[in-house]
């Protein structure tokens, strides 16, 4: 029988298979550099509204279980849950694409038992996907600093709304930061 947090880490994954799998199809079918249809009915509306679904599902599950409890994945899905419900409206686009760097949690379960494997994927989730993007989108809505040239489809106010949000993606940047010195910070001996 499986205990609690091995089951909600499967029922986890699950979800992130999803997220990722959506996220990933409609990298390839929609550009960013497109004219965004902000409808509802767009497959990257509703995974975005999948994954806050799936934010509040495991928070929930967070809250009423104690022993799945981590205060840093409870301030990331708040500030994730934030940001997502404040640009579903202006660029879900953006959201669904941010939601590929959820792959970070997607092994978790299939790499359980194998916890050096577990630490280099997470790893280069970390430096070949998540900071990339992170950083990509962060000078794509402040262009007007670092790529000029880069014109911009959205009226006035969403990009200036748009580029407020960017420095959310500073926060994932410190928080990638934590996973990794998480993963790899030193073991003390106990005597």
């Amino acid at each position: 029988m499986m205990d609690i947090q091995t089951e909600h880490m499967k029922q986890r994954c699950y979800f992130i298979s999803a997220v990722c799998g959506m996220s990933l199809y409609n990298w390839y079918n929609y550009s960013l550099f497109n004219p965004i249809n902000n409808s509802f009915f767009t497959p990257y509306y509703q995974n975005s509204l999948f994954v806050l679904f799936y934010l509040g599902w495991d928070t929930f599950h967070m809250i009423k279980k104690p022993i799945l409890f981590r205060t840093d994945l409870i301030i990331h899905h708040i500030l994730s849950s934030v940001s997502c419900i404040s640009v579903i409206n202006y660029n879900p686009l953006q959201t669904n694409n941010i939601l590929i760097m959820e792959c970070i949690s997607l092994m978790n379960y299939t790499l359980r038992n194998n916890p050096k494997l577990l630490k280099l994927y997470r790893t280069l989730c970390i430096f070949c996907i998540r900071m990339p993007l992170s950083l990509w989108l962060f000078f794509y809505y402040n262009r007007i600093y670092f790529l000029p040239y880069i014109k911009l489809k959205r009226t006035y106010y969403e990009y200036i709304y748009l580029q407020k949000l960017t420095y959310m993606f500073i926060f994932y940047i410190v928080y990638d930061m934590f996973i990794l010195w998480k993963i790899y910070k030193p073991i003390k001996n106990k005597k």
